[in-house]
């Protein structure tokens, strides 16, 4: 007899999300300061803090600035089966990792928002390239959503990060294209 399965699964976004809250909960539990994880510009020993720099915050503002409009933006791309969330997040953390570890200020740089942007930047830009009713409807609902996203690679104080914000802008539109550039490579086999 064969048992029924469980077919009930969160979106992989939530999932990224609790690991961003537990990350932030165990910053309040352990003595000292974690940001020194975050990315270090130019500095060759740190470069692996690419990977750790989203999954820490300075602040629960910061935290709750990153989840919110994560949260949506996830959802989006959880409703288009032609890409995973977490290999877009993963190419995402890695690039616009990198463009602020080139680019950015000596400091430590720290929070998801490069990544964020990243998915912001992907959705409106798969729309422009792919064209299809469906990337269009949700590239609008992003717009509608988030319009204000766009202005913060204009936030140009001092405890912001403009590059890590650019990355991500100019890495989700990266990715956006060669996805598409994939995909239309395979359609005309």
């Amino acid at each position: 007899m064969a048992t029924p399965t469980n077919t009930f699964r969160l979106p992989a976004v939530v999932y990224l999300l609790a690991i961003l809250w537990a990350v932030h909960g165990l910053q309040w539990l352990v003595p000292g300061d974690l940001h020194h994880y975050g990315i270090l510009p130019r500095s060759i020993p740190d470069l692996w803090h690419i990977a750790l720099a989203p999954f820490l915050h300075a602040s629960l503002w910061h935290l709750i600035g990153n989840s919110l409009p994560l949260l949506g933006l996830g959802l989006l791309i959880h409703t288009n089966k032609d890409f995973g969330f977490w290999e877009l997040f993963a190419i995402l953390v890695l690039l616009s990792g990198l463009g602020t570890w080139l680019f950015g200020r000596h400091a430590y740089h720290i929070g998801a928002s490069g990544p964020l942007l990243g998915i912001w930047a992907f959705i409106i830009a798969d729309a422009y390239f792919r064209r299809s009713s469906k990337a269009i409807f949700i590239a609008l609902i992003t717009l509608i959503l988030y319009p204000s996203l766009v202005f913060t690679v204009f936030d140009f104080r001092a405890h912001i990060s403009w590059a890590g914000h650019i990355s991500g802008l100019v890495t989700g539109i990266l990715v956006a294209f060669l996805n598409y550039k994939g995909q239309a490579s395979l359609d005309e086999d």
